[in-house]
């Protein structure tokens, strides 16, 4: 995945799913009761809350990693 493609993602409020050493990540999009929209991504199930594509780039992780460092394997 590009960053290209990540923010294509993003800007579409697109569901998106991969697999990652045999564990299934996933990423929704829903709009908060004050309007703004919320990333949830984790594993299938258990995903986690971000309030802005910044805080999701700056904390999101799969496994010990950093989502946005682990991009272009994807």
């Amino acid at each position: 995945m590009t960053k290209e493609e990540f923010y294509f993602v993003v800007e579409t409020r697109k569901s998106f799913e991969f697999i990652y050493k045999d564990k299934t990540y996933n990423m929704t999009f829903e709009k908060a009761s004050d309007g703004h929209t919320t990333i949830h991504f984790g594993q299938l199930y258990e995903e986690k809350t971000y309030d802005s594509v910044g805080e999701f780039l700056n904390t999101a992780k799969v496994e010990n990693h950093f989502f946005k460092d682990m991009m272009d394997i994807i």
